[in-house]
């Protein structure tokens, strides 16, 4: 199970930098997304299943989703990931 502390500060994405980890079979990646003129700023989260990292993953395996890039939509990043858990690497993990 995905905890809070695991996935680093909510200021941390400010660095447009994208964030990695795993849990039990499942592998995910949080990026801030920049907004423009006509879209706020957001985190994209991907899930997929491991053993390959987000780069050598084939885009069809990877669910992603996007949520505001506030503390509202950080707050749901781990119920989000946990949520995925038995869709990308199945119950018996």
């Amino acid at each position: 199970m995905i905890d809070k502390k695991d996935i680093l500060s909510f200021n941390y994405y400010n660095s447009l930098k994208p964030f990695t980890g795993s849990d039990r079979g499942m592998r995910y990646r949080i990026i801030k997304i920049k907004g423009d003129e006509e879209t706020a700023p957001s985190f994209k989260i991907s899930v997929w299943p491991e053993p390959l990292c987000y780069e050598k993953t084939d885009r069809s395996g990877i669910i992603e989703t996007v949520l505001p890039f506030t503390q509202e939509g950080y707050e749901e990043i781990v119920p989000y990931l946990n949520s995925m858990h038995d869709r990308v690497a199945g119950p018996s993990r």
